[in-house]
């Protein structure tokens, strides 16, 4: 019993396996330049297939998406919802102004949608070669432009009214003359 060697002869171009497609790759491997084929090997893709991932960062789930090779990535998070009136006027009125603030932005904003979510959006051309560290570093970028906007939003949805004090017996009662 012991190793065979491998026959060279054959069909060598058709059964390449997953290590000598990539070897053979230009370099820098950029996203999406990798797929998994119907064999189930990795395989080098000319396609120009859409990129989607999720992440966490400052405590808040993001999901980016390259929707082409050329495309901006965009980041878009949920929030939360915005305070009601009766929870917190002064958070409610707080977040409106820090949402209101991110209009001067100028690769994102944070918009109040019909359910009353507080949903972030932005987006930013990674630099080529769109390699999975530029991609990362442009999220990052576009994550601290955002950071001193989720901080502050942070604060002001967490802002309550003071708890009201009973009113004792005594200051119910007409006073006596």
């Amino acid at each position: 019993m012991g190793i065979e060697p491998s026959d060279s002869t054959g069909t060598e171009t058709a059964d390449k396996s997953a290590v000598k497609q990539v070897a053979d790759t230009a370099l820098p491997l950029e996203v999406g330049s990798l797929a998994v084929g119907q064999d189930g090997h990795i395989e080098h893709s000319a396609d120009d297939r859409p990129l989607s991932f999720r992440f966490s960062a400052c405590g808040v789930e993001f999901e980016a998406d390259l929707a082409s090779k050329a495309a901006p990535l965009r980041l878009r998070a949920n929030l939360g919802k915005l305070p009601y009136s009766a929870e917190s006027p002064d958070g409610r009125r707080l977040a409106r102004l820090v949402m209101a603030a991110t209009d001067r932005l100028c690769r994102g904003h944070i918009l109040l949608s019909p359910d009353q979510d507080m949903l972030l959006e932005g987006e930013l051309n990674p630099p080529s070669p769109r390699t999975p560290v530029n991609v990362i570093a442009a999220a990052v970028t576009l994550i601290l432009e955002f950071k001193p906007y989720l901080d502050l939003l942070a604060e002001a949805v967490s802002v309550r009214p003071p708890p009201r004090l009973p009113l004792s017996k005594d200051a119910t009662a007409p006073a006596e003359t």
